[in-house]
């Protein structure tokens, strides 16, 4: 118990010394959750709308480009959210753009972390030194950094501040972070597609045919991973 206590209290010392860090902490906890219900009232406000935007012109892809970097680099926007509603919307198409929107979107989350926590993370670690040694050694940034992305519990933008604090280092970050955020962002995306075609034949034949058979498919695989995965 004093162990942690003694955490804690380094830890208010550090937000005191960085109190930007903690409005970082507090915004990167915060605004995702705030920009998904946000997002989730404007796309069931004009679903039809939507469903007509076109991905094609050269235009429209940079302006996609440009707001994927902003609104995950800024986390204005969970990255899982974004991958999503790309693949519902766009189709395979944007899976490309979407991939280099999330890792310019790294490098800006990474920087503006940086510029916030300052040097937080040594006077934190300051009276743990055998931590301070082991997030010292290069090849385990860069473990660090692959299984940081990896994780489907840590969210991008805090990730993004705490590689910041760790001073990992962009090309790591781009590197061995692609490497790791790219196994769920596929998967996240594809669910996307699969959520459109689903409901396109709902749309088209009502929910009979394709549609319960698809539903049926969707209802078995989610329960089967459930089974194996979280009960056992």
């Amino acid at each position: 118990m004093e162990k942690k206590a003694g955490f804690f209290k380094e830890l208010q010392a550090s937000f005191r010394m960085h109190p930007m860090l903690a409005v970082a902490l507090a915004w990167v906890a915060v605004m995702p959750s705030v920009g998904t219900l946000l997002s989730l009232s404007v796309l069931a406000k004009n679903p039809t709308a939507l469903q007509q935007l076109e991905f094609h012109s050269f235009g429209f892809q940079l302006a996609y480009l440009l707001v994927g970097i902003l609104a995950m680099g800024l986390a204005l926007l969970p990255t899982t959210f974004f991958a999503a509603v790309s693949g519902f919307l766009f189709g395979w198409e944007a899976f490309g753009w979407l991939f280099a929107a999330y890792n310019l979107a790294a490098l800006l989350g990474y920087a503006w972390g940086g510029k916030l926590g300052g040097n937080s993370l040594d006077v934190l670690l300051s009276k743990y030194p055998k931590a301070h040694q082991l997030l010292e050694k290069q090849e385990k940034m860069s473990e660090l950094v692959f299984f940081g992305r990896l994780s489907p519990i840590l969210p991008f933008a805090v990730s993004n501040l705490f590689f910041a604090l760790l001073d990992t280092g962009w090309r790591k970050l781009l590197v061995f972070g692609s490497l790791g955020m790219l196994p769920r962002t596929l998967l996240v995306f594809w669910s996307g597609t699969l959520a459109k075609d689903l409901y396109a034949a709902i749309e088209q034949e009502g929910i009979s045919g394709k549609g319960w058979i698809f539903l049926g498919l969707l209802l078995v695989s989610v329960w089967g991973i459930w089974r194996v995965v979280v009960k056992k």
